[in-house]
């Protein structure tokens, strides 16, 4: 039976300093530990809050008094979420495996429990209280965008269809049977959707995502499979980045998995995108094409960049009609700018498909 708390009210100063020991920090000794709420971070599959630690005088200098602390939610739903999707199994195992071989600001771990029996899991992680959280629905600087898109470029590259990421087991791609499970309800909500705003999509491309991956999804996961690959993110967007005077930290690495770079890149400009960064997006292409190749991965002329963009948001345009038709009262205060957000994840993701020739590109498959 694991000794990790159920919820982060269970945690206790006397566990907690145990786990600090067993991370090497031998010296450390906890005189009290504070939890708070974390705003504007609200999860419906974890806890997130703040750890406010404060250190017997001659302890440990090195450690901070602040941690972000997280851990599944004790629900039914939630849990059966995280067995399907393994969200705390991946980010525990990006800590483990993978965070260190990543050239990109990513927040500290200090702490890292799983357990593969209970599912349980606790995360303690460097707090940025300095930094601003993004916000897909404020944008942000067109050079944040610049370095966003060149981090991004540079682990696509340095993990272009490097076969040692096949040798991590928690590690999945687009074969994982668990990617089926949520072919029928994105299917009903298509069709709700389809009912409600039948003028929502242009014509041309609502029949090639019917005739893709709406209703062929098992014969189109397969064509996703056979791309070429890379290590992603697969939730790239301004809402998992915190933003300081030395630019992005990228957050939330519940998702990571092979599958073809187009997924990330698509996902980061349609949900993220201002009238800034649509100016000058073709630079933005640009950037990532130069970095990509400068960083071991291929050297893709415009066209190729813009074929891997349509296969990229094909997923997300497909399936943005689950969060846009979801009941977002549970959010309270922040039910408006949750529909907010997922109206902004449907139009962009849609007027991305159009801007990249997603029709064009995939016709001819059909």
């Amino acid at each position: 039976m694991t000794d990790i708390p159920i919820s982060l009210s269970g945690v206790t100063a006397e566990w907690l300093q145990q786990q600090f020991h067993n991370a090497g920090h031998e010296d450390s000794e906890i005189i009290s530990l504070d939890h708070s709420p974390m705003e504007g971070f609200t999860g419906a599959m974890g806890e997130v809050g703040i750890f406010t630690i404060e250190w017997k005088t001659g302890a440990d200098s090195d450690l901070p008094n602040s941690f972000v602390a997280k851990c599944p939610l004790d629900d039914d739903i939630a849990r059966l979420y995280n067995d399907v999707m393994q969200y705390y199994v991946r980010e525990s195992g990006f800590y483990a495996d993978l965070v260190h071989q990543i050239d990109m600001r990513i927040p500290e771990c200090w702490i890292n429990r799983f357990d593969h029996e209970t599912g349980r899991a606790f995360l303690l992680l460097e707090y940025l209280g300095h930094a601003e959280k993004g916000d897909i629905l404020k944008g942000c600087e067109v050079s944040v965008m610049e370095k966003l898109v060149t981090d991004l470029a540079a682990m696509h590259g340095k993990f272009w269809m490097d076969e040692k990421l096949r040798e991590i087991p928690w590690l999945i791609d687009w074969t994982a049977e668990s990617l089926k499970l949520g072919i029928d309800i994105t299917r009903h909500s298509w069709k709700t959707l389809a009912s409600q705003e039948p003028d929502r999509y242009p014509s041309d491309l609502f029949n090639v995502l019917e005739s893709t991956w709406v209703f062929n999804t098992i014969e189109w996961l397969g064509h996703y499979s056979k791309r070429e690959w890379t290590l992603t993110h697969m939730d790239y967007e301004l809402d998992n980045v915190l933003i300081d005077d030395e630019g992005p930290i990228v957050i939330d690495w519940q998702s990571p998995m092979i599958s073809h770079p187009g997924v990330d890149l698509a996902w980061l400009l349609a949900a993220s995108h201002t009238e800034q960064t649509l100016s000058v997006e073709d630079n933005l292409l640009k950037l990532y094409r130069d970095t990509l190749a400068s960083s071991g991965g291929p050297s893709w002329s415009a066209d190729e960049l813009e074929e891997a963009l349509a296969w990229g948001i094909l997923y997300p345009v497909s399936c943005q009609a689950v969060p846009y038709l979801q009941d977002v009262s549970a959010y309270g205060d922040g039910a408006g700018r949750m529909h907010q957000r997922f109206e902004k994840f449907l139009q962009g993701s849609i007027d991305a498909a159009v801007r990249w020739n997603l029709t064009d590109h995939l016709q001819p498959l059909i």
